[in-house]
C-alpha cells in the first residue's frame, strides 16, 4: 500500500511540475518609455527595450510589430531560455509631427498568461515651425485645368521666423510667396500652390525654403495628384 501511495504522489508531482512549466515574458523597466521634450534634431529617437524570460520554459517571440512605419523595432533574438534576455532596438522618426506623439509596439509570444504585450512610446516634439497638412494634395486634376492646394505654415517657436530662398519644381508651379516672409511667434501663413497639368498620369511637385531657425533651417514640402484627360480633349 505504501509503495502504491508513493508512486501515486510522484505521479501527481510530475504532472504538477509539467503543468506549471511555462514561459513568461517580462519587459525590464516597465511597459512604456517617454523621451520627454525633444526637437527635430533629435530625430530619429532611439532606445533599447530589454525582454526577459522569467518563466521556466523556453520563450518564443513570434512577432514584434510597431504601430506605424515611422517606428522600427528589430529584435536581436526570438528564442529565450529561462532567465535569458533579448533586446529590441527602437528607432522613431518624428518627421513633421509636433506636440505629444504616442506610438506602440505589439509583442506576440508563447507566454500562456499574456500572449500579446503592448509597449508604449511617447515624446513631446517641440518644433519651431509646423506645416499642416504635411504636403500639398491636389484633387480631381484634369489636363489643361489649373488646380490649387493650400498648406499652413505656423511659427510655433518663441522668436520671429523668417522664410526665404524659395525653390520649387516643376518650374511652372505657382506660389503666392516669392520673396521673404517673417512670422511672429504664434503667427501662421497659408501657402497656396497652383499648377496646370499638361498630361494625364501621376503628378508630383515640391517646394523648399530656408528659415533662420537653428533647429529647422529648411522646410521641404511635397505635393501629389492624379491627372485625368480633359473631357474637352476626349470629345473630338
Amino acid at each position: 500500500m505504501m509503495k502504491k501511495f508513493i508512486l501515486s504522489m510522484l505521479s501527481v508531482l510530475m504532472i504538477a511540475s509539467v503543468a506549471y512549466a511555462q514561459p513568461k515574458l517580462e519587459i525590464i523597466g516597465g511597459n512604456s518609455y517617454d523621451w520627454g521634450k525633444v526637437g527635430p534634431k533629435d530625430s530619429p529617437l532611439k532606445t533599447k527595450v530589454k525582454i526577459k524570460n522569467t518563466g521556466n520554459e523556453q520563450l518564443l517571440i513570434t512577432n514584434v510589430k510597431p504601430s506605424c512605419g515611422c517606428t522600427t523595432a528589430p529584435l536581436d533574438k526570438d528564442k529565450l531560455a529561462p532567465g535569458e534576455t533579448a533586446t529590441i532596438d527602437v528607432s522613431f522618426n518624428v518627421g513633421s509631427n509636433a506636440g505629444v506623439n504616442s506610438k506602440t509596439i505589439r509583442i506576440t509570444s508563447n507566454d500562456p498568461a499574456n500572449s500579446t504585450t503592448i509597449f508604449r512610446l511617447s515624446a513631446d516634439v517641440e518644433k519651431a515651425v509646423v506645416v499642416s497638412p504635411a504636403y500639398f494634395a491636389f484633387n480631381q486634376m484634369e489636363v489643361g485645368k489649373e488646380e490649387s492646394s493650400k498648406i499652413s505654415i505656423k511659427n510655433t517657436g518663441k522668436k520671429p521666423l523668417t522664410i526665404s530662398n524659395i525653390t520649387k519644381s516643376p518650374a511652372d508651379l505657382k506660389l503666392n510667396l516669392s520673396g521673404t516672409k517673417t512670422l511672429k511667434p504664434g503667427e501662421s501663413f497659408d501657402l497656396v500652390a497652383k499648377v496646370t497639368p499638361t498630361a494625364p498620369g501621376y503628378m508630383n511637385c515640391w517646394v523648399k525654403m530656408k528659415t533662420d531657425s537653428v533647429d529647422e533651417p529648411e522646410i521641404s514640402i511635397s505635393g501629389y495628384g492624379s491627372v485625368k484627360e480633359s473631357p474637352i480633349f476626349n470629345n473630338k
